[in-house]
């Protein structure tokens, strides 16, 4: 678990909106599009991985899907 709760609820929220747009974007187009690996996507969004640098992530993955797709 992140430290923030906020981060938390992105990151479920990230997860669900996936879940339900697979033909939009995936955890693979997201990876592709911020430069990081698959697996580092996954474990942040699953809250694996709590650095500085999934925290990051998690939050500028929720800043592009809610200003391209309006989550």
């Amino acid at each position: 678990m992140f430290i923030h709760m906020e981060t938390n609820n992105k990151a479920e929220a990230i997860k669900s909106w996936l879940t339900n747009h697979r033909d939009l974007e995936n955890q693979s187009s997201i990876a592709r599009r911020f430069g990081k690996s698959t697996t580092f996507v996954n474990l942040s969004l699953n809250k694996r991985m709590t650095t500085k640098g999934a925290e990051s992530l998690v939050d500028e993955v929720y800043e592009y899907l809610v200003e391209k797709y309006g989550i």
